[in-house]
Parts: structure tokens; C-alpha cells; sequence
């Protein structure tokens, strides 16, 4: 079986509203498919969660002007040495955003994956280790918006109840400490003391806020606090909250190397790593990364990418929570993606058919296609 064509489409979908956290804000969803085909006429295809639509362009024009001449003509399946090669051709190059190779990158890891699972006969999360068939799943939710009151993240909590979310990774660091700590406290009031609440602050907090925070809240049972600091200190922020307050601290979706996972775990920084398979290489690279982690006593996340996030997660011994938004956040995996696997009292059980196990819906990508 040899590689004969790789395709990457951009997509951008407008939300009902603007998603705003801390620091950013997401009007907007953005993804890129990619098909990998091959000569037999099986194809390998992935969607890949890509959060700024600017640099969109760049990596499509990277996947298909880049590496798809590295690949075509190879058998797929021998991804290691694949990997090797796009990451040397994308990510080595001076003069671009590092961010476009590194995510080019995992776009076609992602893809090339999904035609091994379907080689195999086996849906990837059972090929990877297989740990579990099912991992409890939480929304990430309590976004700013303008219009809520503070009651109004209670209601949000009780919706996602209703979703059969067993919890949420609930949003702060965008206002004051004692502001944002009676936003969680609603939100611990209505999801009730057996809902997992996780707080995200998205580094957006001084170490003295993120401090301040964490003495108000003992009496609301976090399960952690995600990125509670500014960039520019935030490992050794970490490190200190951490050893001061014992509450677990989770960190990774913002690295874009395996390497700079093992430096958080290094540094005692974290409890939790989250990096994100589309982010930060591919499957092929959280898969190290996981592996690293049990090592250290570290568990694993995976930021959003519901998509990815659930065959990683469910592999390894040490993975915690799926993530997934309100379908009005992401109507990628709640409209496009199609063979999903089933929610169940604050589960979400695996699909059984190989690779992601996964269809995409041909009408929504041309409705929202934008190369």
C-alpha cells in the first residue's frame, strides 16, 4: 500500500456567540480536515481542532506543498518514520510561526493513524494500550459573556447535567479573584457536591491572584486549577502554588513539543499534563508524552478535541477526563462528525469501528470550507 494523494481543508464556522475566556475569545470554530489515500483506495482521515483561523492558510499550503511530497509514494503505515521526516521539514525551517509546521504536522499524524487502525481492524484507543472502553466526560463551559448575571452559571451547570456531563472545566482568571471565586461557587452549588469542577484560568493571573483565589475556595473541592499564571513565569508559579496549597495543577496545552512536557514534570509544576494532540505534534507525540508522564506520577488530559481527545485518553492508565463544549461551541464534533460514541450517566463510551472510528458530514464541510 503506498501514499497517492494528501488533501487538508480549512473550515470556519461562525457561533451564536462570542466564547470569551480570560484571554482570548472565540468567535469562531476553526478546523482542518485531512485524507490521506492511498493506492489500495483506503483512506485515512481526521479533523484537527486549529483555535486561530490566521494561520489557517499557512498550514494547509504547508501539508499539501511541504509534506505531501515527502509522503507520497510511502507505505502509511510506518508513521514513526513519517513523523520524523514532516517534523524535520515543517517545524525546522526559519522565518514562519513555529506553531503552523508544528500543527501541519499533526494534522497528517492524525490522518496517518486513522488508516493503521483501519489496517488493523481496531479502533485506535484499543491499538494504542486499550485501558478502558469508556472515560467520564466533562464540558468546558463558564465562558464570560455579557448578558449572564452570576445565577446564570448555575443554570449552565444544570444544562450540562442534563447533557449527562458528569462535570465541568469552569472558566476564571478574566476578573478579580473574589469575583471569579462567587462565579465557581454558583457553579459548585448547582452541579452539586458529586459533579467534577475544574477551574481554567487560561494564565491570566498574577501568582498573588491565583494565590488569593485558592484561599478563598477550600470549601469548593476543585479538582484542579488549570494554567492559573502569566506565560512568562508560569512553570515556576506553578511549582510554588503547588507546593503552598497542594491543589493539583494541571498544564501542556500551550507547549508544542514533548520536550517541554517533560520540563513542567521536571519542575514539579504540574499533577496533570493536558497537551493537545493537534497543538503539539500529533497522537504520535501525546502518546510519548503519556508514557513520560506514568514515569513521573503524572496523569493526562487532553485540551478539548473531543475527536482525539477520547481514543488518547482511553489508552493509557493514567488518562482522566474527556473534554467536550456545548454544541453551540463546537458544532465540528456535535454536527460534522458522524458514528460518534454514546454519553451515558457522565460517560462517554468509545466508538467500536477502526481508526477514530469515525464519518464526516461531506455537505457541512463544503458549507463551510474556506480553501
Amino acid at each position: 500500500m503506498k501514499i497517492e494523494k494528501i488533501e487538508a481543508i480549512a473550515l470556519s464556522i461562525k457561533l451564536p456567540r462570542d466564547f470569551r475566556g480570560s484571554i482570548y475569545s472565540v468567535p469562531q470554530k476553526n478546523a482542518v480536515v485531512t485524507r490521506v489515500y492511498t493506492d489500495e483506495g483506503l483512506i485515512g482521515h481526521c479533523v484537527n481542532g486549529e483555535g486561530e483561523a490566521t494561520i489557517q492558510p499557512q498550514m494547509v499550503k504547508i501539508i499539501e506543498d511541504e509534506i505531501a511530497p515527502l509522503l507520497i509514494g510511502q507505505d502509511p503505515t510506518r508513521i514513526e518514520a513519517h513523523w520524523d521526516a514532516m517534523w524535520r521539514r515543517a517545524t525546522w525551517r526559519g522565518g514562519r510561526d513555529i506553531r503552523t509546521g508544528v500543527r501541519a504536522v499533526a494534522c497528517v499524524d492524525s490522518a496517518l493513524w486513522d488508516i493503521l487502525g483501519k489496517v488493523a481492524n481496531l479502533p485506535l484507543y484499543r491499538l494504542w494500550g486499550g485501558a478502558r472502553d469508556r472515560l467520564p466526560i466533562i464540558a468546558i463551559g463558564g465562558q464570560y459573556h455579557d448578558d449572564y448575571k452570576t445565577a446564570d452559571y448555575g443554570r449552565e451547570m444544570e444544562e450540562f447535567h442534563e447533557l449527562g456531563l458528569a462535570g465541568c472545566k469552569f472558566k476564571i482568571g478574566g476578573k478579580s479573584p473574589q469575583e471569579d471565586f462567587e462565579r465557581t461557587e454558583v457553579a459548585r452549588r448547582a452541579g452539586g457536591e458529586d459533579f467534577v469542577l475544574c477551574v481554567d484560568a487560561n494564565r491570566g493571573w498574577t501568582r498573588a491572584d491565583a494565590l488569593a483565589f485558592l484561599r478563598l475556595s477550600p470549601g469548593l473541592n476543585l479538582r484542579w486549577f488549570e494554567e492559573p499564571c502569566g506565560w512568562d513565569n508560569d512553570r515556576h508559579d506553578m511549582a510554588l502554588l503547588r507546593s503552598m496549597t497542594g491543589m493539583p495543577m494541571v498544564a501542556g496545552q500551550s507547549e508544542i513539543t514533548a520536550e517541554d512536557c517533560r520540563d513542567l514534570m521536571l519542575d514539579k509544576a504540574i499533577d496533570v499534563c493536558n497537551l493537545d494532540a493537534s497543538w503539539g505534534g500529533g497522537p504520535s507525540v501525546w502518546l510519548r508524552v503519556a508514557r513520560m508522564a506514568q514515569c513521573f506520577g503524572v496523569q493526562m488530559g487532553h485540551h478539548g478535541e473531543p475527536v482525539l481527545g477520547a481514543h488518547l485518553l482511553a489508552a493509557v492508565q493514567n488518562g482522566t477526563y474527556m473534554e467536550t463544549h456545548h454544541p453551540d461551541r463546537d458544532p465540528i464534533f456535535h454536527q460534522m462528525v458522524q458514528g460518534r460514541g454514546k454519553i451515558e450517566r457522565g460517560d462517554y463510551v468509545l466508538p467500536q469501528a477502526p481508526g477514530w472510528g469515525l464519518e464526516f458530514d461531506e455537505d457541512f464541510i463544503k458549507r463551510h470550507r474556506v480553501n
